[in-house]
């Protein structure tokens, strides 16, 4: 089984908020400003395998993941 990764842009936004990875209402993955540190992610963001975050044209190297257990 492929582990999952919150995934957090390496730049964040103009407001100076991080950017996550997260699923749009659409099903797709899609990036968003929030202002929580990881521990505090299961509420609003998903986990993400690096296949899933490829498949939909987003770059791996771009972006700080943290293992979700």
């Amino acid at each position: 089984m492929n582990k999952k990764y919150y995934w957090k842009n390496k730049q964040n936004d103009n407001e100076g908020k991080p950017i996550y990875l997260i699923r749009s209402p659409f099903g797709y993955i899609s990036q968003d400003s929030i202002w929580q540190k990881f521990s505090d992610m299961a509420d609003s963001v998903t986990a993400f395998t690096e296949e899933e975050v490829v498949k939909w044209g987003h770059n791996p190297d771009m972006f700080y993941r943290e293992e979700v257990e």
